[in-house]
């Protein structure tokens, strides 16, 4: 077993309150932590302790290694029928901002950036009736056709939803057609708060928390591993946090089927939402990874996106439960059109930047199987 930075004793004698030490024992017994007890975690001054714990959950979990991906992101069409306040990505017909791919055009990208070692690709974009299930089955056969290896990981749960109430057929077809072709895996995005009275708030035309969620389900009962993202520091209470990681940890227990956590810190540049600046919440960001790894006793992995912090709080972030650096994230516009970090990011870069943490980086995809490196580490 990886040895973690601190013994049981020493991290019970580091806490600084009576609730805190009985949290740290249930951490260092591997039990389970309660919504009340995440909700301390979350508002306790006392944020030092929450690193410490998060850490030696992170190490006692997981270990030393810290994942990364050579990813090329294709966003077909930013074009959308949705209009989202927390959105910076979508356009409408005649805006300039517009853009759509043709698969030929997406299979000539790919093979532009097929030689950086590409590992993935990552498949978002708007929702769109010329983005159909032709299109999609035209787009990934040219990308494997590129390199049959190469790991698909396509669209959002509302994308699923949208495509399936477009063709009128199920989203157990509109999964199995593409896997047929090569789908490998999912992103997580869509998910922003699983609170309705928020989301009414944030993206009031996407489906509900609920159905969100089945999607995922749909998926982890077809054999699809996935992610789920927390979009946080807009309009949530604390307890909004504490609700979504529960939910989600709920279906965890059900299916297994999430390989990654992902929290999303709000981007209020370029969306009708940031423009009400006085309405926003700002969060630690630190402690909401720090939470969501103590809270998450049953999803290995917690990425965090170094181009939505910035490279040197992605660093400092490992110290606080993360074991996943992202990618290389090529091409990516999402971020970007939020206010996100504009950086080119090669792979030596992003082993380096792990790497001087004390941690050991490892490149992989999305279709990684992480049970061969549990079982050398026994965690």
């Amino acid at each position: 077993m990886t040895a973690t930075t601190k013994t049981p004793e020493e991290l019970l004698a580091q806490m600084p309150t009576r609730e805190l030490r009985q949290i740290a024992e249930r951490v260092a017994e591997k039990q389970r932590l309660s919504e009340a007890e995440g909700l301390l975690l979350l508002i306790t001054e006392h944020q030092t302790a929450v690193q410490q714990l998060a850490d030696y959950s992170r190490a006692l979990r997981v270990g030393p290694t810290v994942y990364f991906a050579t990813t090329l992101f294709v966003h077909p069409t930013n074009l959308c029928e949705l209009s989202c306040p927390l959105c910076s990505f979508y356009a409408k017909p005649g805006w300039k901002t517009a853009w759509f791919l043709t698969p030929e055009q997406i299979e000539q990208k790919v093979r532009k950036y097929y030689p950086s070692g590409l590992t993935e690709v990552h498949i978002v974009g708007g929702l769109w009736r010329d983005c159909n299930l032709d299109y999609y089955q035209e787009m990934f056969t040219r990308i494997k056709n590129i390199d049959p290896h190469l790991h698909i990981k396509a669209l959002t749960p509302v994308e699923y939803d949208f495509l399936a109430k477009l063709h009128g057929i199920t989203i157990e077809e509109v999964f199995q057609r593409m896997m047929s072709w090569g789908l490998g895996s999912l992103p997580g995005g869509g998910a922003e708060i699983l609170v309705e009275k928020i989301r009414k708030q944030i993206a009031p035309q996407k489906i509900t928390s609920e159905q969100y969620l089945e999607v995922h389900k749909i998926a982890h009962q077809l054999g699809l591993k996935s992610n789920i993202t927390m979009l946080f520091g807009h309009v949530e209470e604390p307890q909004d946090i504490l609700t979504h990681l529960r939910l989600v940890r709920e279906l965890q227990d059900q299916t297994n089927g999430f390989q990654t956590f992902v929290p999303l810190k709000y981007h209020e540049e370029n969306n009708a939402l940031g423009k009400r600046k006085h309405r926003l919440k700002p969060k630690d960001i630190k402690r909401v990874y720090g939470v969501s790894r103590l809270m998450l006793d049953n999803i290995r992995n917690l990425k965090v996106l170094w181009n939505y912090v910035g490279p040197e709080e992605a660093q400092e972030i490992l110290r606080w439960g993360a074991n996943d650096f992202a990618s290389t994230a090529l091409d990516e516009k999402i971020i970007i059109m939020a206010g996100g970090v504009q950086v080119k990011m090669s792979k030596d870069t992003l082993g380096k930047l792990i790497s001087d943490t004390g941690r050991i980086p490892k490149e992989i995809h999305s279709g990684y199987d992480y049970a061969q490196d549990d079982a050398v580490c026994a965690c």
